[in-house]
């Protein structure tokens, strides 16, 4: 029994040592593209599918450490649970506003908190474009993102055409209401770089951050 919870131990002491080395790999490439990137620029970052949601965290994480403000669109995890994540990283959650589709797709119980922005259970694409257009405003002027965490989650409860349509107009729609200075990034897992609806947002992408870790 000693010999199995020491190789118990053994085995936490290391994934908590690889995820340790995969966040920071994460933030040093990351910071090193932020302070490059021009105004207004559209990131796709290919990330492993084991590794996808430290990537989220770190993302965040260096660009709130970089100076913006930003709104996160969860399509993946509830408020609860991300903005959790964020605070055991030491990301101060005043930067952020966090759209929680996760929640409306699942129809549970709804956050009340004032930086959860809560979706209906039967929310659209324009729904969501129009949401964020109007957090962003909401936030001080300066540099700001839009993060999206998945499109893979969006494309389980939208259409094909739907999910297709969503980067394009969030991007145009944000330029044509005159918001300045916001970068859009979408964190894409390493198995769906084929897929139609990424090659479509690279045609918008001026940067494309393939990690180091991806194999």
């Amino acid at each position: 029994m000693h010999s199995l919870n020491t190789i118990d131990y053994e085995k936490i002491g290391k994934e908590n040592l690889k995820r340790a080395l995969i966040l920071r790999e994460y933030h040093r490439v990351l910071n090193e593209r932020l302070k490059i990137l021009e105004k207004d620029s559209v990131v796709v970052i290919e990330t492993p599918a084991e590794n996808y949601l430290e990537a989220n965290i770190s993302s965040i994480k260096t660009m709130v450490d970089n100076g913006y403000k930003g709104i996160y669109l969860s399509f993946q995890r509830p408020f609860r649970n991300i903005s959790n994540l964020f605070e055991k990283e030491n990301i101060d959650l005043n930067s952020l506003f966090i759209v929680d589709c996760a929640t409306a797709f699942s129809e549970s119980d709804q956050e009340l908190n004032p930086r959860c922005i809560n979706m209906n259970p039967n929310v659209k694409v324009d729904e969501m474009v129009n949401t964020i257009c109007n957090s962003l405003q909401n936030l001080d002027e300066g540099r700001r993102f839009v993060f999206i965490d998945s499109l893979s989650t969006l494309s389980l409860h939208e259409s094909f055409t739907e999910t297709l349509r969503f980067p394009e107009l969030l991007i145009n729609t944000i330029k044509k209401k005159n918001i300045e200075d916001v970068t859009f990034v979408f964190n894409i897992a390493k198995h769906l770089t084929g897929k139609r609806y990424v090659e479509n947002l690279n045609v918008y992408a001026n940067e494309y951050i393939h990690l180091g870790l991806c194999t």
